[in-house]
């Protein structure tokens, strides 16, 4: 009978430490958010957010900038800006068509022909690559964004259900901006933008990823008018380190951003003085 019961608390103790270990993990960890109808999340807690004293690059000189109006930003769908602070009307709906290389990935149509001839050239250069996200309705956005706060104000509220009124709601609804944008702020709903991982996307963590696969985008996704939209060490301009994503500005706006070692926020504040990041 006591080997029994010492049996019993040993099992208790070691189950004990197991959840410890776990919880400890899970807490640590974060979500990403892909596009896509299905799997749309990934759970990390690799998720690198370093490097947070960013400061912005140098400011090129004057003569080299494109020569753009800010009717140019108006009339063009792929030069527009979208964050928590210009925001998407959930009205707009790009026309739309399945990324070939895709199960079920969906692109602006008028831009796919861009997409297809980088992925053709990353094909060419002899890489493997995954895409794990690209256009998100508005509708979807609102599901993951809802979602997302729901857990963390069920998490505050010590495991109870709180309505959307509640203090503690509005609370988690602050913290889930940091996760993932709301519905209307995602770029990914331009039906601009393709998140590119290479076969070791499970863990999701950058560093242990293929690097030759992301120096060579880094290097060529201007010549298909693509650049890296959240690179690392600008997280402070651009709210977010997620350095496997790429969205198509132009040729020309892009070689000039990726060449001045830019963010978007920077470039498009030279055209808008007025613009906060």
């Amino acid at each position: 009978m006591k080997k029994k019961t010492l049996w019993i608390l040993s099992m208790a103790a070691l189950c004990l430490v197991l959840y410890t270990i776990v919880m400890s993990r899970m807490e640590s960890g974060a979500t990403i958010i892909f596009g896509g109808s299905e799997n749309g999340f990934m759970r990390t807690d690799g998720a690198n957010f370093a490097n947070r004293n960013v400061t912005p690059s140098p400011e090129p000189t004057e003569d080299i900038w494109p020569k753009l109006t800010t009717k140019d930003f108006e009339d063009n769908t792929y030069l527009q800006i979208v964050n928590n602070n210009n925001l998407l009307s959930s009205a707009y709906e790009p026309e739309v068509s399945k990324i070939e290389r895709t199960r079920y990935m969906m692109y602006s149509t008028e831009y796919m022909p861009y997409l297809d001839a980088f992925l053709d050239a990353i094909e060419a250069a002899g890489f493997d690559y995954f895409i794990a996200g690209a256009y998100r309705s508005y509708s979807y956005q609102a599901h993951v964004y809802n979602s997302k706060a729901s857990q963390i104000a069920y998490e505050l509220a010590g495991g109870k259900q709180v309505d959307f009124t509640d203090p503690i709601y509005q609370e988690a609804a602050e913290k889930a901006k940091s996760i993932t944008a709301p519905a209307g702020a995602s770029e990914h709903q331009l039906g601009l933008c393709v998140d590119i991982l290479d076969k070791n996307r499970q863990r999701l963590v950058y560093e242990n990823m293929n690097q030759e696969l992301f120096e060579w985008l880094d290097a060529h996704c201007a010549e298909y008018g693509f650049i890296k939209r959240y690179p690392t060490r600008k997280l402070l301009l651009t709210g977010w380190d997620e350095p496997w994503h790429y969205r198509y500005v132009g040729r020309e706006v892009a070689t000039f951003i990726m060449e001045q070692g830019l963010c978007y926020e920077e470039f498009y504040a030279h055209y808008f003085p007025d613009f906060e990041y």
